[in-house]
């Protein structure tokens, strides 16, 4: 599990689109980030995807970095390897270097626009700009509501209950007292799911020894948390996946170096790849609740099903006038240039490694 091999960094979510783009200055793998910046169209997700191929074409690892808004996108590559890291640092993950040179710089696709051909196509370019930006704030309601039904569900359930079934997890999960290790672990986050056009995708979390926590009340982000926190005192670094539905609850907690992780799944979110172990948190909180009750959270999470399939509906609308507008920019792209940018990186950033 030393390199997942997609992931997101970003996700929409009932709070608004959410950042973790930030973090990779500060994620030790990396010595050197290259920040790409230019508009849509311009060529940043191919260039990255090119030199992710040509990195595997040299059996490097690559962990890709796939865009929320467009799963098909890159917004970064990474390779463990190299201690290499390209990102897309334009909005609205915008990234910028703590010190420009040392460590982190920019590359500017915007420089391969031909300026003189895009000046006639500002209007056709600002409407579509603004009928993307206006599918956002209900794809955000529509998450906002049915995260306020996830929060109900749990009320139903009662706090007691929940502290009940945590402690007994967390005895079932946990394995023998761990060793204080000679310092705290390192911890990075990550997204492995997300409310995107393509649907509500689970990405796959790597080979490894894996618990999947069945969890559709949404009760595990404090059991995974204490997990985690065990594990970083115990001086293992942690990987947390966060969750797009309440992105301050960890969805997942992997662990790099043994190759074991825990994840929670639930109905909108069923993981991703061939689990070794399971454990059903859904049954330990339904046993004993009346059928009426049991009903009435049935309907609850039917409502949710189609709220957030309204918000994959409304992204979708978002993408299709995103790709709008980048019909608009490419022929006006000097394409060969960017394939030359890409050839020169290929060249400077492997052959010296």
């Amino acid at each position: 599990m030393d390199v997942t091999e997609f992931c997101f960094l970003g996700a929409n979510t009932p709070e608004g689109f959410r950042s973790e783009y930030g973090t990779l200055q500060s994620d030790p793998r990396i010595r050197r980030l290259l920040i790409l910046k230019g508009g849509s169209g311009c060529g940043k997700s191919t260039l990255m995807k090119t030199l992710a191929a040509r990195a595997e074409e040299y059996g490097w690892g690559v962990e890709r970095i796939l865009c929320s808004s467009d799963p098909d996108s890159l917004d970064g590559a990474v390779i463990p390897e190299l201690g290499l890291a390209l990102v897309d640092g334009t909005a609205p993950h915008v990234v910028e270097p703590k010190l420009c040179g040392c460590g982190a710089n920019y590359l500017n696709l915007g420089r391969y626009y031909r300026e003189s051909e895009l000046r006639p196509l500002i209007p056709a370019i600002q409407a579509a700009k603004a009928a993307n930006a206006a599918c956002y704030g209900p794809a955000y309601g529509c998450l906002r509501a049915a995260a306020a039904l996830l929060r109900a569900r749990r009320q139903l359930l009662g706090r007691e209950r929940i502290q009940a079934v945590t402690e007994e997890a967390l005895g079932q999960l946990s394995e023998r007292r761990l060793a204080q290790g000679k310092g705290q672990g390192r911890e990075r986050r990550i997204y492995l799911s997300g409310v995107t056009p393509k649907g509500l995708l689970s990405l796959d979390p790597g080979e490894g020894r894996i618990w999947a926590i069945q969890d559709s009340h949404g009760v595990g982000g404090e059991l995974l948390m204490r997990l985690a926190r065990a594990r970083r005192q115990a001086g293992e670094d942690v990987v947390l996946a966060m969750d797009p539905l309440e992105p301050e609850a960890v969805q997942g907690v992997l662990l790099p170096d043994s190759g074991q992780g825990w994840l929670r799944v639930h109905p909108a979110f069923p993981g991703s790849g061939q689990a070794m172990l399971r454990l059903d948190l859904d049954a330990a909180l339904e046993t004993g609740l009346s059928d009426a009750l049991l009903e009435g959270m049935e309907e609850l999470k039917t409502l949710e099903r189609r709220l957030l399939d309204r918000a994959v509906s409304w992204l979708r609308q978002a993408k299709a006038q995103h790709d709008l507008i980048e019909e608009l920019y490419r022929p006006a792209v000097d394409f060969a240039g960017v394939t030359r940018e890409a050839e020169l990186l290929c060249r400077e950033l492997f052959t010296e490694s």
